[in-house]
């Protein structure tokens, strides 16, 4: 009977073992949920519309200094070595400083791109850690760092819904 009991139990172990093991994995696609959702397209709006307004001021700036270049050579003739030489030396240094502020603005967009998709990410985290809590999910792994999976898995359009409820707007700083 003890060996009957001995065995009965091994048994029992081994098969509750593998259950007891079990660990829920999702997976989602960030990209996906920065790009279709309503606060991640809002954001991506606002972006680019301050690249355009930047974009613009740019070209205008450009297109001065062209106009500037092309008044310059036309009074080539006219003007004396001295002064044309020093009304070139005074293009340059415009060129130069626009080249700063170009430099300046880009760096400045980048960095407001940044932060700002970092804050949606700050945003995104709670619901995340909520779902996953509430689903029993052990861990969440970005799609593009896998190489399959089950499409089950997949929980980014559910993520999607819940955050176009929970969270309506959101602007750009």
């Amino acid at each position: 009977m003890k060996i009957f009991f001995t065995s009965f139990l091994v048994l029992l172990l081994f098969f509750i073992n593998p259950v007891i093991s079990e660990q829920k994995i999702a997976i989602i696609n960030m990209d996906k949920v920065i790009s279709t959702s309503n606060l991640g397209i809002s954001i991506l709006k606002q972006l680019n519309d301050v690249k355009n307004k930047n974009s613009n001021f740019l070209k205008k700036e450009e297109k001065k200094f062209q106009e500037k270049e092309v008044k310059l050579i036309s009074q080539k003739n006219i003007l004396s070595e001295t002064d044309f030489k020093n009304k070139v030396d005074k293009l340059k240094n415009e060129i130069i400083n626009y080249n700063k502020i170009r430099n300046k603005m880009v760096s400045d967009f980048n960095k407001l791109k940044l932060d700002n998709t970092n804050n949606l990410l700050k945003l995104i985290n709670p619901i995340l850690i909520d779902y996953l809590n509430e689903k029993k999910i052990s861990i969440i792994l970005q799609k593009k760092d896998l190489v399959a999976a089950k499409t089950e898995l997949d929980i980014t359009d559910e993520i999607i819904k819940i955050i176009n409820t929970e969270i309506k707007e959101f602007k750009i700083k």
